[in-house]
């Protein structure tokens, strides 16, 4: 046990005291030693805190900021509320015990090796932290109204049973024992106001958003403005697209490899004779309309590739283009926002209700790009990481990428099969906070794009052969030349 205390025990205590004289104990407080030789003492203490606390302020429980963050600020300070008013110095952290009501019955109690710590629940914490306090906003011992309302938008996402409104039943029922009516009036009309019962002015930009009926998903906006602060800085380069292109080729190429991504697998031959005949190939009747609906999609946004003059717009025509590239899946609800949270894997996407809210902010980081060719790698990534549909996100999100280019005259880029993997990884990257593989993944994918001749079929299918395009990365890589002159 890495804590030793003699408590009581005045022999035990001059024992433990001769040990540390000796060297074989180190002090951390009166009557607290460790026998870990080996870590810094701000170490230990930082990892064994609430056994510190159980030991050396048993009345006291851990509050306000303290409980909501459950660490020490980053000057050390670790606030508690107890009763008396006092400063204890540990290695690495100072205990702030502030006069007030101890542990109430609706508190969290937390058993540890030397007696129970304590920290303030939810409701108790919200209360505490709506308390005016002076000083540093980093060291003060209350987070503060914004930092409030920024934690119910995100609990009330979460919410799917009540929890809610049962938190701030809780809230008024200790609001009178700590003395915080005040601020249960405040919390009350703020959860109010986040539920859409009430009307009130709030700080935080999420939860004026959810107020207004438009709640987004703060962290994916932390995403989207990484990634436009990285194009910012290394902006995506983009080929002028090639005039002598056969439009209706280049679309079927990439609806093609847009499919192939999503696993809708056809031999080229194959899928080019569904779309040039418009017709589904026998006992793959929904494959072949994923072919052909995409093909539409990117037909008609080649035909009028009209930039969304405002995120409404935007929205719709996400809703236009996912109707027709998954226009056979019924089930899946073509061209409607998804009811029921989606995942790839170990990724979560945004949950329903803020599905909107979240894309009307990936708009607006959208059309603040600098250059055309930012503007599309944001629209892409904006829709593959809001993923608003049940099915077809990917192909969506690669239709408004190539629709924003296509509006700038540049090369629609196609991301061929044995680049899949590249595009995959660059997508996993940024949505884990690294913006970089995705704007490298994106300019080489768009040299390709443009280097690949599409003036007539065989031309354009022999190019795909000899560039491995058609291939699994584990058996080739891309090979093309440089960019074609115009």
């Amino acid at each position: 046990m890495p804590l030793k205390t003699a408590g009581e025990d005045r022999t035990e205590a001059r024992r433990l005291q001769r040990l540390a004289e000796q060297g074989e104990l180190r002090r951390i407080f009166s009557g607290v030693y460790t026998d870990d030789l080996a870590q810094p003492l701000e170490v230990i203490t930082r990892r064994h805190l609430l056994e510190l606390c159980a030991l050396i302020a048993p009345d006291c429980i851990v509050s306000h900021r303290s409980a909501f963050e459950q660490r020490p600020t980053a000057a050390g300070n670790y606030f508690l509320t107890g009763p008396y008013r006092r400063d204890l110095a540990l290695p690495g952290v100072k205990l702030r015990i502030a006069k007030g009501p101890g542990p109430l019955e609706s508190d969290i109690k937390i058993p540890t090796f030397h007696g129970t710590a304590h920290l303030s629940s939810q409701a108790r914490a919200l209360l505490e932290n709506l308390f005016t306090s002076r000083g540093n906003a980093a060291e003060k011992r209350t987070l503060g109204t914004e930092a409030v309302e920024e934690w119910l938008d995100r609990f009330i996402s979460r919410d799917v049973d009540g929890a809610t409104n049962k938190l701030r039943d809780s809230a008024r029922a200790i609001a009178t024992p700590l003395g915080l009516d005040a601020e249960f009036k405040q919390l009350d009309t703020t959860i109010g106001a986040l539920l859409g019962t009430r009307t009130a002015k709030l700080s935080a930009p999420a939860a004026r958003a959810r107020a207004a009926k438009r709640p987004y998903d703060d962290a994916r906006l932390k995403l989207f403005e990484a990634l436009a602060i990285e194009l910012q800085q290394n902006p995506l380069q983009v080929p002028a697209a090639d005039p002598a292109a056969d439009a209706s080729l280049q679309a079927f190429v990439e609806t093609y490899f847009s499919n192939y991504i999503e696993g809708t697998e056809f031999e080229i031959t194959e899928a080019h004779d569904i779309v040039v005949n418009g017709r589904p190939l026998k006992y793959r009747e929904d494959d072949s309309h994923d072919i052909l609906g995409t093909y539409q999609a990117i037909l008609k946004s080649k035909q009028s590739p009209k930039l969304p003059d405002s995120a409404e717009e935007f929205a719709r025509l996400l809703k236009e283009w996912n109707s027709q590239v998954i226009e056979s899946r019924k089930d899946k609800l073509p061209g409607e926002f998804k009811t029921e949270r989606n995942r790839a894997g170990a990724t979560r996407f945004v949950d329903p209700d803020l599905v909107l809210g979240t894309l009307f902010k990936g708009y607006e980081y959208t059309m603040s790009a600098s250059t055309p060719a930012n503007r599309a790698a944001l629209a892409s990534f904006v829709v593959s990481e809001v993923h608003p549909f049940s099915d077809g996100n990917g192909r969506t999100a690669r239709v408004a990428m190539n629709h924003f280019l296509s509006n700038a005259g540049l090369t629609r880029i196609i991301v061929p099969t044995v680049f899949r993997d590249d595009y995959i990884g660059a997508l996993k990257a940024l949505t884990n906070g690294n913006p970089v593989p995705m704007s490298r993944m994106l300019s080489r994918a768009a040299r390709f794009s443009r280097w690949l001749d599409m003036s007539s079929t065989p031309v354009c299918f022999a190019a795909l052969e000899r560039s491995n395009a058609m291939k699994r990365s584990d058996e080739a890589r891309l090979e093309f030349g440089e960019a074609r002159a115009d």
